[in-house]
């Protein structure tokens, strides 16, 4: 593949096959990789509950004559549909009409959705995120897997920091507190020395 826009930062992708693993195209999105397009050839209503991000809509029976006046045909196509039958039909009929990097996305949204990959619609919409949707929920549920057993949750640990900052925080306005005080006391006994009278010291010369 020659078009990737980013030389140099996006390692370069090899050409793509005539079916892709959704691994393949979950770290091509990750990577931010721009030169693909995903299409869900699946009718309008089922694309609108959910898809994958990102993906067009182009349902099988409208694909041909709408992404041949709107793709350029060396682009990378990701095609699937709402099963194997109907992602391979539309993979062939892309590569019919001159698409040249055409893939059939195995196992098609069921898949995709059961590695964790990001979607949108409005079902998907009221699904709980997965567990790398949110990248501090990922961390979290890796610095949780790392903690030797018996350790603390993360959830714990969050929760000690928070309170141990705060003790640290309450300590040292004490002790800022107390120095002042300190301070003002120190300054009052100055100048109760210096008023005070000196005492019949001088009453005493000579005597």
């Amino acid at each position: 593949m020659v078009n990737n826009l980013v030389g140099g930062i996006i390692p370069p992708q090899p050409p793509v096959e005539s079916q892709s693993d959704v691994h393949t195209l979950k770290s091509r999105l990750e990577w931010g990789e721009p030169a693909f397009t995903i299409l869900d050839v699946r009718d309008r209503n089922t694309f609108n509950e959910g898809h994958i991000l990102g993906a067009m809509p182009m349902p099988i029976d409208e694909l041909v004559q709408r992404a041949v006046p709107s793709l350029d045909k060396s682009r990378d196509i990701y095609v699937y549909g709402a099963n194997e039958e109907e992602s391979a039909q539309a993979a062939q009929q892309l590569r019919s009409n001159g698409f040249e990097h055409v893939s059939q996305l195995k196992g098609g949204l069921a898949a995709w959705k059961a590695i964790g990959g990001p979607t949108e619609g409005i079902v998907e919409s009221k699904t709980p995120p997965g567990a790398d949707d949110y990248n501090v929920v990922d961390r979290l549920k890796t610095h949780q897997e790392t903690l030797p057993k018996g350790g603390p949750t993360a959830t714990e640990a969050i929760k000690k920091g928070a309170s141990d900052f705060k003790d640290n925080i309450q300590e040292g306005a004490s002790n800022l507190k107390e120095g002042i005080q300190e301070g003002v006391n120190n300054v009052k006994e100055g100048i109760s020395e210096s008023n005070a009278p000196k005492g019949n010291d001088d009453s005493n010369i000579g005597s």
